[in-house]
């Protein structure tokens, strides 16, 4: 197993998720950096849909918030730290809020456990005394 200091941030971006500039501040960012690393388009969709699921549970959940992206090294190989954080209500239970099905708003309630069939490591902690703050690791096939 890899100790977290070989880990090295390269590049971040961040941007406000709000009602007016929903999330094509975030989205337009991301895309940019994908396309300047030439980041194949699988995982770009798969970045861009891990990027989609947080800024929508933000706007749901909490009306506004900031997702920040960063681009990793590690041993030769490339990844992305997408982290997003809000002052909201916060999440009640969070084992229950990553199950499959689970929806506290008649959702499909595929968001949180979708995020986690699509990364490699997913911490989610509830911010005192309001809010949360979802951290995703995903690492690119070499």
């Amino acid at each position: 197993m890899n100790s977290p200091a070989a880990t090295t941030a390269r590049r971040r971006i961040c941007a406000a998720v709000t009602p007016s500039s929903s999330l094509s501040k975030i989205r337009t960012k991301a895309r940019a950096l994908f396309n300047s690393l030439h980041i194949r388009i699988q995982p770009a969709t798969e970045l861009l849909t891990i990027i989609n699921e947080l800024g929508g549970n933000i706007l749901r959940h909490a009306g506004r918030g900031e997702i920040c992206l960063e681009v990793l090294t590690q041993e030769g190989r490339l990844g992305f730290r997408i982290v997003a954080t809000d002052s909201g209500p916060g999440i009640a239970d969070i084992k229950k809020a990553s199950q499959p099905g689970f929806s506290e708003d008649n959702g499909l309630g595929l968001g949180l456990s979708g995020i986690t069939n699509l990364s490699d490591k997913v911490q989610i902690d509830n911010l005192l005394p309001h809010g949360t703050r979802v951290e995703v690791i995903k690492w690119l096939s070499p």
